[in-house]
């Protein structure tokens, strides 16, 4: 979860991944990325590489190009573990994020 927190905390792996799941199906390209941020081809690379090891995308070759494609269960886990962590426990109380818990 923390490596996935990370990842979408910045800004630009943000902003990459909100196009990489607009992409859908399709995927998209680090070329059409880095053109359509402004970022060279090396840093598109280093936050892409974020993204794949926090399990949010995926990347399939199509001949010599490298597409990259949401992980709609990435966002689904992530998203089930915070609920998880913050939901209220059967008295009331918020559990905290390091509490232990039985869940």
């Amino acid at each position: 979860m923390t490596q996935a927190l990370a990842a979408l905390g910045h800004p630009t792996r943000m902003s990459l991944y909100r196009r990489i799941v607009a992409s859908g199906d399709a995927g998209v390209g680090p070329v059409t990325l880095g053109a359509e941020h402004g970022i060279r081809q090396n840093l598109i690379s280093y936050h892409l590489q974020s993204l794949l090891a926090a399990g949010l995308v995926r990347n399939d070759r199509r001949g010599r190009e490298v597409i990259y494609k949401a992980v709609p269960a990435g966002m689904t886990r992530l998203a089930t573990r915070l609920l998880d962590l913050l939901a209220p426990d059967p008295q009331g109380t918020v559990i905290a994020a390091d509490a232990p818990t039985d869940r």
